[in-house]
């Protein structure tokens, strides 16, 4: 469970990079967060994350199918990735990076669709990819404001 976790992570990086790669201002990892939000931009970010997981989530099975078709172990593609990024002194047989290869092909080719539908999403909630990427930010950066939202959260799927 914990590797899919890590390749889910991966995976959904790779596509909040993708969506987010238009952005005009690139923001520093350590930039200043605003948390100067209103309720109603907080519930709408909160109804626009909730698309945007749904998506993320069928981005993710659909990769995972894909692995499968290419005859990888989800958790052998895990190590065949860190190989790719230096992170692993393995080794993978030309068979697997053939099979790796054309599964990360077909994955990215997704992509396009998969940041059509998120920006989709957002779109329907009528928030801009900036907004969007600011709240998140403040939500991942300061404890204070990822309680607001959770409240937000919790109350949506309580009611």
């Amino acid at each position: 469970m914990m590797k899919r976790k890590i390749f889910a992570t991966a995976i959904m990086s790779l596509f909040a990079v993708v969506v987010f790669a238009q952005q005009q201002m690139p923001m520093p990892q350590q930039q200043e967060v605003s948390t100067d939000y209103s309720d109603e931009e907080i519930e709408t970010f909160v109804e626009a994350n909730l698309d945007v997981t749904k998506v993320q989530q069928e981005a993710e099975k659909k990769a995972m199918g894909i692995i499968e078709e290419n005859d990888l172990e989800l958790e052998r593609f895990n190590e065949i990735v860190a190989i790719q990024q230096g992170q692993s002194d393995e080794e993978a047989s030309p068979e697997e990076m053939e099979a790796f290869n054309a599964a990360a092909q077909e994955i990215m080719a997704n992509n396009q669709e998969t940041q059509s539908k998120m920006i989709a999403a957002l779109d329907k909630h009528d928030i801009s990819q900036e907004k969007y990427q600011q709240i998140m930010m403040a939500y991942q950066q300061d404890e204070e404001f990822r309680k607001k939202v959770d409240t937000v959260v919790q109350a949506k799927s309580n009611g």
